[in-house]
């Protein structure tokens, strides 16, 4: 605040406070007597000090009255984000590359599942079982997913579809385990 304007607060507030002193024992005055001339000066003063204040009102500079920058939001990840990309970069095949990658998405989707079967009402041991014979969805890529056997169940066409595709089978049976068990938590979720 610059020294001028704090002395015009300083003199206003003694103003203010000797008004309010004459207002409550008018005796307090003293020699001074209330005549019109004395009032036109005051209000003078007044309206001058409104005038000054308006004028560095609009002569201020816009940047004075800018808001701040608001802090700018963190870069969260998307929940399964990170088993998203360890899906996709499952390679074609069983070799020992990615071995650990795959057995890493088998045994969180594994542990999903079960939970998921669980919720729905199968013991522990029930889920299992249906995981292996693949009765808990009816979509063959996700049932070929935790029981082997099952892959030949899939039909000759969506087989040849998908051999032409170029996604890898692990990749899309994976994919479609971890959609259909999606679907069966949002069923729940809505009951």
């Amino acid at each position: 605040m610059s020294r001028g304007r704090s002395l015009a607060i300083a003199v206003g507030v003694a103003l203010v406070l000797w008004g309010l002193a004459v207002a409550s024992v008018p005796g307090f005055v003293g020699g001074v007597t209330l005549t019109t001339e004395l009032l036109g000066a005051v209000a003078v003063v007044a309206l001058a000090g409104g005038a000054v204040a308006i004028r560095s009102r609009l002569r201020a500079e816009e940047t004075e009255s800018d808001l701040p920058t608001p802090e700018s939001a963190g870069e969260f990840s998307t929940p399964g984000e990170e088993f998203d990309e360890k899906v996709a970069a499952l390679a074609p095949g069983r070799r020992m590359r990615g071995a650990s990658e795959r057995r890493t998405i088998s045994d969180r989707l594994d542990a999903l599942a079960v939970r998921v079967l669980v919720r729905q009402g199968a013991s522990e041991q029930a889920a299992r079982e249906q995981l292996a014979e693949g009765t808990w969805t009816d979509d063959p890529y996700a049932a070929a997913f935790f029981a082997e056997a099952l892959a030949s169940d899939i039909p000759l066409e969506e087989r040849l579809r998908a051999a032409f595709s170029g996604e890898p089978s692990e990749r899309r049976r994976a994919r479609h385990a971890a959609d259909a068990l999606a679907t069966i938590a949002s069923r729940e979720r809505e009951q």
